[in-house]
């Protein structure tokens, strides 16, 4: 199974493609389908940075909690395990392409 990063890339790739492909069955409307492929890529990075967006959120109030809570080492390590659990943007070998 391809790993969320590689989902990710697929998804732009397959917009792309759809795009490009609606392209070629319509070469006399070309600008209307370079068009579309523009708006098919800003559609699929739009989509991929409300990701990156959520999780630097999540990220933030993580690193909030541990801040304003006085709390142990130990549930300050089980929120940094939990929140790194649900990263996956911007982990070394989950970040996307």
């Amino acid at each position: 199974m391809a790993s969320k990063q590689d989902q990710r890339y697929i998804q732009i790739a397959k917009a792309c493609l759809k795009a490009l492909n609606q392209a070629a069955t319509n070469p006399a409307d070309r600008e209307k389908s370079v068009q579309n492929v523009y708006d098919a890529i800003d559609t699929a990075f739009n989509k991929q940075t409300a990701v990156i967006q959520r999780e630097l959120q999540t990220a933030s109030q993580a690193l909030e909690q541990i801040r304003d809570n006085t709390i142990s080492l130990n549930d300050a390590h089980k929120i940094a395990a939990e929140t790194l659990e649900t990263l996956t943007a911007v982990i070394p070998g989950k970040g996307l392409h």
